[in-house]
């Protein structure tokens, strides 16, 4: 009787011990915060979990060997894991990139199991969740979901992944880290071109008056032999309007222009008339992506030229502004 009973707990024991074991709920616990240093989205995760990612993709775990056993079952230890992507629209449709990802998993996991989609929000956006199961072992399967956020300019991915029984045992984890998902804010970018402001001032002289837009910066224009000179730039080192002075010695405006034309590389030329005054102008293009307009006018036996200088592939914002001020000349 004693050898029954001895022989039924061994059994016992044996069967006990064949039993699988299961991981209970993990506790959310205390989180870390973590924002991607250059698409800006910002997540919670569990403080005793590392980022192992990097900018624009950012994978969090609990060590490197929980990561390891998702790539290679063979290999490290079991756990959870979550990614968050950025994945850039590059003229693509977020439902093209979503059915993109979709084909890809199905080509290179031949034991991927996709369920339908799921619609939800996510940061006060509407997304779109697929939940997926991989069949590792006869007994064993990573089960997960992925979750996608349109984006202004990219669409957000999301990835929660448990190896067998610990994504069961992750649900809270998961759910928490989801949560605290916020979206990067887009801020509106500051214009890249300048802007002429519609307030004006007036530059005075002994030989006329201008008027330019007052956000126009002060450049100390250097005098050297000239009786004078003037200059203002906008917000670019090759867009500024530039003013000199000098003696006409008895020379009409034309036999100005005969001796100064050497120095332009000419590209065009013109008349027209400044404040009842005869004018020459030329265009050239002194460098790559710069371009240029110069005046000549004489009064009173002196040469007012007036030079011109725009970024030639933004020639909207500026040539129009400094053509104005050109107009609003008065010679003395």
């Amino acid at each position: 009787m004693k050898s029954f009973v001895a022989l039924f707990m061994v059994l016992l024991f044996a069967f006990i011990g064949c039993e699988e074991k299961k991981t209970g709920p993990v506790p959310v616990g205390e989180m870390s915060d973590y924002k991607d240093p250059g698409y800006g989205f910002k997540i919670k995760y569990p403080k005793d979990w590392l980022q192992l990612g990097t900018t624009g993709k950012a994978v969090f775990a609990k060590s490197q060997e929980v990561i390891d056993k998702f790539q290679n079952p063979t290999t490290g230890l079991e756990g959870a894991m979550v990614s968050a992507e950025v994945m850039r629209y590059d003229g693509k449709t977020a439902a093209d990139l979503i059915q993109a990802n979709k084909d890809d998993m199905k080509q290179n996991i031949p034991t991927l199991t996709l369920s339908p989609d799921e619609q939800m929000t996510v940061a006060g956006k509407p997304a779109t969740k697929v939940p997926y199961s991989i069949k590792v072992t006869s007994k064993t399967s990573i089960t997960g979901y992925e979750i996608f956020v349109p984006g202004d300019t990219a669409l957000y991915k999301l990835d929660f992944s448990g190896y067998g029984d610990q994504y069961a045992a992750h649900a809270g984890v998961f759910d928490a880290i989801l949560k605290s998902y916020e979206l990067p804010v887009i801020v509106a970018k500051k214009a890249d071109t300048w802007s002429a402001s519609p307030n004006m001032e007036t530059v005075k002289s002994d030989y006329f008056t201008m008027e330019f837009p007052d956000n126009m910066e002060f450049v100390d224009a250097k005098r050297g032999s000239f009786d004078y000179a003037w200059e203002r730039r906008a917000d670019r080192f090759d867009c500024t309007m530039h003013i000199d002075v000098f003696g006409a010695k008895g020379l009409t405006v034309d036999k100005v222009w005969e001796q100064n034309k050497g120095k332009y590389r000419t590209v065009s030329t013109g008349n027209s008339t400044i404040d009842g005054t005869k004018a020459i102008w030329v265009n050239d293009a002194p460098r790559k992506d710069a371009s240029r307009r110069t005046y000549f006018i004489v009064k009173n036996d002196k040469v007012i030229r007036v030079t011109l200088n725009w970024f030639a592939p933004q020639k909207d914002n500026y040539f129009q502004v400094f053509e104005k001020s050109v107009n609003s000349l008065k010679l003395k």
